[in-house]
Formats: structure tokens, C-alpha cells, sequence
């Protein structure tokens, strides 16, 4: 996925638009079948899914259930990309110690990478787009990589015994 809004003349309209993203679900997917998972008339699903027909409109709680049902984020995908956005899927998390640092080597060897596909890229005098191809898979792999840190690390957050229960901060995760 290109991540600059200025690219999303480049992408295929059901990559950057949710409802024609929506729409593509019916060409890729059986929607009666996704409509009796759903509990819901297939002719009524077909015609949310249908973006020339205004009087049935695809809800959120529908997008999400589809998106369930199929494992499919495309809807998701093309909303965040509409707005400047993305999506990432967040890692699972349990590495070793081994496995830590070696991520946080890889997460350096990546930098590294893209510094050097960029340089070379400029260097030229022309950033082709095998140029940008190498250097948006390395920073996409920074990204996840850098998430994937993260993740581990907040793993391993323990209350310090030595602070006093009421200045700890409230958590901001809802479970």
C-alpha cells in the first residue's frame, strides 16, 4: 500500500475508495453465503454491495461482519488509504531473548537497507519505481518491525514495587 495521498491517483479505485472496495466483495466472494452467515437476505446484501443502488446502504457493523466473515480487509484498507492512512496488523507477540535482540539487529540491518537504497536511488539522479518499490518494502519492514519491538517490550512491563500505588497512571486499554 503507497502511503503519500498524492500517490492515490496510482491505485485501482476499490484500493482507495471503501465503497467500491465493498462493492468488489460481490465479484471475489459468494454473497449468499456471506448473507446467511450474516443472518441476511442475499439480495438485500447484494444491493448494499451495489454502489448504483442508493436506497441500501452498507452499515458499519455489515463491514465489519464481512470483513470477519471473509478475512478479507479490504474495506478497512481502502477507508484508512482514503484518509491519508494505513493499516498494520499488529504482531503476535512471545519472542525469546534470542529472538529480541535479533529483532532489534534486524530493525538496524532494515535502516541500513533502506539508507542505502535511497542513497543509491538519488544517487542515479532518478528515483525509479523498481527504486521506490525496494525503498517502500524497506521502510514497511521497518514499520513492522518496529511494532513488533514494541509489542514485546510492553510485554515485559511490570509494576515497579518501589512507587506508590496511587501515582501509577490508569491504563488506557480497554479489554
Amino acid at each position: 500500500m503507497l502511503l503519500s495521498k498524492k500517490s492515490t491517483r496510482n491505485a485501482k479505485p476499490s484500493a482507495r475508495c471503501p465503497l467500491a472496495a465493498a462493492a468488489s466483495i460481490a465479484s471475489d466472494f459468494n454473497v449468499s453465503e456471506i448473507a446467511r452467515v450474516m443472518a441476511k437476505s442475499p439480495t438485500t446484501l447484494s444491493n448494499k454491495l451495489n454502489t448504483n443502488i442508493d436506497s441500501h446502504v452498507l452499515t458499519l457493523q455489515e463491514a465489519i461482519a464481512i470483513q470477519n466473515i471473509t478475512n478479507d480487509s479490504r474495506i478497512l484498507n481502502a477507508w484508512a488509504y482514503s484518509e491519508g492512512k494505513t493499516v498494520i496488523d499488529l504482531p503476535e507477540v512471545g519472542l525469546s531473548d534470542d529472538e529480541l535482540a535479533d529483532q532489534v539487529l534486524h530493525l538496524q540491518e532494515t535502516i541500513g537497507d533502506f539508507a542505502k537504497t535511497f542513497r543509491l536511488a538519488r544517487q542515479k539522479g532518478v528515483i525509479t519505481q523498481l527504486d521506490f518499490n525496494a525503498i517502500q518494502k524497506n521502510t514497511l519492514s521497518i514499520i513492522s518491525t518496529a511494532l513488533q519491538l514494541n509489542a514485546e517490550i510492553e510485554q515485559m512491563v511490570r509494576p515497579d514495587p518501589n512507587e506508590p500505588v496511587a501515582a501509577k497512571s490508569a491504563s488506557l486499554k480497554v479489554a
